[in-house]
């Protein structure tokens, strides 16, 4: 039989596997190790070696330990979806950035200083976001409106050993993430509790995706190899558009249940 590992993910995903072996792991308790050249992932529960990796970890602070699990699964050629090397080069909000930049996608101006001592420097006119380092899920994220704020939170940034970006704050009616699994995409209207456009969602609404969005969305899941992918866009009122960025471990909350059939399936393919 054959063992399918999910790191991380929804708790429902076992139900879409019956006649696998399915293993889920979560990756902060889980460790790596290469024997014979073999590739294990061990926890408190035991020790796993797959025939293929379903990689589920979502909006979670990266750590180095997990590029070096992406790298050895990439090494070692263990089927995973996405693909190790789709994943190694989304790890990064920069590399992620400098993805969409190649290939014509318009995301959103911003400054960047490659550490705090330079944060004299990224100042923009009020008011803008400030994101330290690459962290997810809202985490690391500011809103600066005028003079007195910016200094309190440089005293606070200037403790950390990481790259900081600004950019100018996008006065958006709603954000519209686009949801492609293979040749499949779907598009929801949300609009967060905050100023954050996807952190804390409060409505959601699918609607009919843009031919326009539907191209996008497919031109970056051929460039980076993907089998699932979203773009989270940015609307304003007068009707301007940004891809604020890309997610290529997207939540499925709120899509329809074809999505997950989708995407399970894509897993089980990797076996013919």
């Amino acid at each position: 039989m054959k063992t399918i590992l999910i790191i991380n993910g929804e708790k429902y995903w076992p139900d879409y596997f019956a006649g696998y072996h399915v293993v889920q792991k979560r990756i902060q308790a889980l460790e790596c190790i290469v024997k014979d050249s073999s590739l294990y992932f061990i926890d408190l529960e035991g020790v796993c070696k797959p025939d293929i990796v379903f990689w589920r970890l979502g909006a979670v602070n990266p750590e180095a330990k997990h590029r070096s699990i992406l790298e050895l699964i990439d090494y070692f050629g263990i089927p995973c979806v996405n693909a190790a090397s789709t994943l190694l080069m989304g790890y990064d909000r920069l590399s992620m950035l400098n993805r969409l930049k190649k290939i014509g996608l318009p995301v959103i101006v911003f400054n960047v200083a490659s550490a705090t001592t330079q944060l004299k420097n990224l100042k923009m006119e009020f008011p803008f976001v400030v994101k330290v380092g690459n962290h997810h899920g809202g985490y690391g994220k500011s809103l600066v409106t005028n003079e007195e704020q910016w200094e309190e939170l440089k005293d606070l940034l200037f403790i950390h050993n990481d790259y900081v970006t600004t950019e100018q704050f996008i006065d958006y009616q709603y954000d519209i993430r686009y949801l492609a699994v293979n040749d499949k995409v779907w598009a929801m209207k949300r609009k967060g509790r905050y100023w954050k456009a996807n952190s804390l969602t409060r409505e959601y609404q699918l609607i009919e995706p843009e031919e326009e969005w539907i191209g996008k969305v497919k031109q970056l899941k051929e460039d980076i190899r993907a089998d699932i992918v979203a773009i989270d866009v940015l609307q304003t009122e007068n009707g301007e558009k940004f891809i604020l960025e890309y997610n290529d471990i997207p939540g499925l909350s709120g899509f329809p249940e074809e999505a997950k059939i989708e995407l399970s399936e894509t897993v089980k393919n990797r076996f013919k």
